[in-house]
């Protein structure tokens, strides 16, 4: 028995013994055996690197980031030359969230072993995660000569080209890797994705048109395209992609939305509202739906399907809920009732009370329910006023309602305010006209009837089908 405990205790401090079990431990993923058994072993031999080496792993691959930093510092001290030391060590570094050792770290390796792919990987990946994309430019373009991560290393350059600011190197870059083939669609989508981000939006469009190409039935590429052509306010040519998109993925809200937002920007209402009755089953719990729902019917006029899909959402806890008052108060005043107007307006402004817009169209439903009123409607506009100052519109609604108090000076002086501001503006040259020959000012009044007809001809002629081709035809005929 006692010879048994002695070669047991002789094999607990035998180097090379404690060696094969921990290589089996780890052969075998028993990384908390393993870091017992070596553990041991730098005990018996603390000058052995392999040994704190593989201390470290085991401590790294049981989370131990504290154990894993000690073991590879003591083999950095014990080897100093060997480079994957110092990435295991940058790692952790990294993991424990002190990026300045992580990098110098991984430094040193590099200046070790200047290629390693997954170094270089992780390098790259940590100088664009800490704001540094200009640093990271090197690495990547040594990794993509590496054949496994040449697809991800030029998605990455990409990025950091126009993080940088370097905007020709970053097309250069995106037609090259078109032109190479390596990418799928999806890695495409990718490109689009971080080109957008970035802000450049006809490059994006460049490479998802290219996927498409390819592969015309991708439904995430066929709404990205969407929404970077309603953005160059490509309405027609985004629906139609858009569009696509749904019918490739009937069941993806976020594809529906921003169909109907297509819809909606083109101003094609009827068409708008047909398709979303069409698939209101799908999406009816989503108050997003609702919204686009409810603008639908306003802008349709069917103001009581309005006002009730409005009272529905309002049910369904959105977000905005002032907006949703807003929109609720100006259908109640278009289908005129004031009373429930009145309730949605002054809940709007309470939830909001800085958006200008709303004291705007309240004071408009004040001045319709007659001159007692009026200084209401004054009050509420003044009230807009201090938020936005400069509105012409505010400035003209306050002018009306001085008219129609009969305080023709001040009227006149805002409505002339609201011309200057927006000089195209109709209901104030209309206005300032008709307060101009009630103050006798008919010079004044005549000058602004000119102008009124002026506008209404511009009105008419950008009404008509064509009329900007056929002004340009004009001017090159002179």
């Amino acid at each position: 028995m006692i010879a048994i405990l002695m070669l047991l205790a002789a094999a607990a401090t035998n180097p090379a013994e404690l060696w094969k079990q921990a290589d089996t431990l780890l052969q075998h993923h028993q990384y908390a055996e393993a870091r017992r058994v070596l553990t041991q072993a730098v005990k018996a031999d603390p000058n052995e690197p392999a040994f704190w080496f593989h201390l470290g792993v085991s401590c790294a691959e049981l989370k131990d980031i504290d154990g894993a930093i000690t073991a590879f510092e003591k083999t950095r001290t014990l080897a100093p030359g060997r480079a994957e030391v110092y990435f295991s060590l940058g790692l952790e570094y990294w993991h424990r969230g002190d990026v300045g050792k992580a990098k110098e770290t991984y430094q040193a390796g590099l200046r070790l072993d200047p290629k390693q792919p997954a170094a270089l990987q992780n390098y790259a990946l940590l100088l664009m995660k800490t704001g540094e994309p200009g640093k990271a430019i090197a690495p990547l373009l040594t990794l993509k000569n590496v054949p496994e991560l040449s697809l991800q290393a030029r998605v990455a350059l990409i990025e950091c080209y126009l993080k940088s600011g370097n905007q020709l190197q970053a097309e250069h870059e995106t037609d090259e890797l078109l032109r190479s083939g390596i990418g799928t669609p999806a890695d495409e989508t990718q490109v689009a994705a971080i080109l957008v981000e970035a802000g450049d939006r006809d490059a994006a469009e460049k490479v998802l048109r290219v996927s498409l190409q390819r592969q015309p039935d991708q439904a995430e590429a066929r709404a990205a395209l969407g929404v970077i052509l309603m953005d160059k306010k490509q309405y027609q040519d985004a629906s139609e992609s858009l569009h696509r998109a749904v019918q490739l993925e009937p069941n993806s809200s976020e594809y529906t939305l921003a169909f109907a937002e297509s819809l909606e920007l083109s101003s094609h209402e009827h068409e708008l509202l047909e398709f979303l009755k069409q698939v209101e089953p799908k999406f009816s719990n989503l108050p997003e739906f609702q919204y686009k729902l409810a603008l639908a019917y306003y802008r349709a006029t069917e103001l009581s399907s309005a006002v009730a899909t409005l009272q529905k959402l309002l049910q369904m806890n959105p977000r905005r809920k002032d907006r949703i008052y807003f929109i609720l108060g100006n259908s109640y005043l278009t289908i005129g009732n004031y009373a429930e107007a009145e309730k949605a307006y002054r809940n709007a402004i309470e939830m909001n009370p800085k958006d200008p817009a709303y004291y705007e169209e309240f004071a408009t439903l004040l001045r319709k329910e007659g001159p007692g009123r009026v200084g209401d409607a004054i009050a509420e506009l003044k009230h807009a006023l201090q938020f936005d100052p400069s509105n012409p519109r505010l400035a003209l609604q306050l002018a009306l309602c001085y008219e129609s108090k009969g305080d023709l000076n001040s009227a006149v002086t805002l409505a002339e305010e609201a011309v200057r501001g927006q000089p195209e503006m109709l209901p104030a040259h209309v206005a300032l006209a008709r307060i101009y020959f009630r103050l006798g000012r008919k010079g004044a009044g005549q000058k602004e009837k000119e102008t009124i007809a002026q506008l209404e001809q511009k009105q008419q002629q950008s009404l008509l089908p064509n009329s900007g081709s056929s002004r340009s035809a004009d001017v090159r005929a002179q």
